[in-house]
C-alpha cells in the first residue's frame, strides 16, 4: 500500500506541475505573437499531464478498496494529504520551471512555423543536438521575478484563482475519501466529484481565463506591457500553491457533503 501511495503522489505532482504549463504558454505566446498556437503547444503538457493520470486513477482505485476492505478511514484519509500536499509540490515546481517552458515554447512555435507539422516539430526533441539545447534552456526561478507588480491587473480573478485550485484538487479526493467513510454508497459517492469540482469549472470559465486571456491578448497586441504577463503568471502561481494548501482545509467537509448527497440518493432509490 505504501509503495502505491508514493506512486501515485509522485504521478499527480508531474501531472500538476505539467498543468502549469499553460502560463508559460501564454507568456511564449506573447513572446512571439503567437498567442493561438503557444496555447496549442500547451496541449502537448495537457496530454502528457492526462496521460499519468492515466496511471495515478488505478493506484487511487486499489488504494480505496484496500481501505475499504481494513476499514482504515483515518488512514485513508491521511494517505490523501498526502497526495494533496504532493500537488503542492507539484504546483511549486511547474511554477519554478515556467520561466524554462517558455523558452521550450518559444523554440517549439519557431520549429512549428519552419516545419508546418506538429509531429515534425515534437521529432526535431529526438535529435541529441535539439535535447542539449533544451537542457542548456533551463531558466532557474530568480527573486527578482517578485518585482513585477499586480497593481495593474484586476485582483478578483487572482483571488477566484486560489478557490478554482482548491476546489479543482479537493473535489475527486473528497469524492475518493467519501466512497471510504460509507462503503455503501461508494459508487454513487465516485461519481458525485463533480459538487466539489463544479464550482472550481464554472469559475475557471467565467471569471479566471477569460480575464487571464483578454490580458494576454493586450500584452500581444502592445496594449499592455509584457510585465504584465509576468505578474500575472507569478501571480497566478501563488495563488494555485495557496489553492492546494487550502484544498486540504477542504477535504474533509467536501468529503462529508458527498456522503450525505450520496446516502439520499441511495435511501430514496430503496425506498422506490
Amino acid at each position: 500500500m505504501t509503495l502505491y501511495l508514493c506512486l501515485a503522489a509522485v504521478l499527480y505532482m508531474l501531472a500538476q506541475s505539467l498543468q502549469m504549463g499553460t502560463a508559460a504558454a501564454r507568456l511564449a505566446g506573447v513572446r512571439s505573437r503567437r498567442v493561438a498556437t503557444g496555447l496549442t503547444l500547451f496541449n502537448l503538457f495537457a496530454t502528457t499531464s492526462r496521460m499519468l493520470n492515466l496511471l495515478y486513477a488505478p493506484l487511487m482505485g486499489a488504494l480505496i478498496d484496500i481501505s475499504r476492505r481494513t476499514g482504515n478511514v483515518a488512514g485513508f484519509e491521511r494517505d490523501l494529504r498526502i497526495i494533496i500536499a504532493a500537488a503542492t509540490a507539484g504546483t511549486i515546481l511547474g511554477g519554478a520551471l515556467t520561466p524554462t517552458f517558455a523558452v521550450l515554447l518559444q523554440r517549439g512555435i519557431a520549429s512549428f512555423e519552419r516545419s508546418g507539422s506538429l509531429v515534425g516539430a515534437m521529432a526535431r526533441l529526438a535529435r541529441p543536438a535539439t535535447f542539449a539545447s533544451a537542457v542548456a534552456a533551463f531558466r532557474p526561478p530568480r527573486a527578482t521575478m517578485l518585482r513585477y507588480s499586480p497593481a495593474g491587473l484586476p485582483k478578483a480573478f487572482l483571488y477566484w484563482n486560489v478557490i478554482v485550485m482548491a476546489f479543482w484538487v479537493a473535489g475527486p479526493l473528497s469524492a475518493f475519501d467519501a466512497g471510504v467513510i460509507d462503503p455503501r454508497v461508494t459508487g454513487t459517492a465516485l461519481l458525485l466529484s463533480g459538487l466539489i469540482t463544479g464550482v472550481a469549472t464554472v469559475t475557471l470559465t467565467l471569471v479566471v481565463d477569460p480575464t487571464a486571456a483578454v490580458i494576454t491578448d493586450q500584452a500581444a497586441l502592445g496594449i499592455r506591457p509584457e510585465s504584465d504577463v509576468k505578474a500575472m503568471l507569478v501571480y497566478l502561481v501563488l495563488g494555485a500553491v495557496a489553492g492546494t494548501v487550502l484544498a486540504q482545509a477542504v477535504l474533509w467537509p467536501a468529503a462529508h457533503l458527498i456522503v450525505g448527497v450520496a446516502r439520499v440518493l441511495v435511501n430514496h432509490g430503496l425506498r422506490h
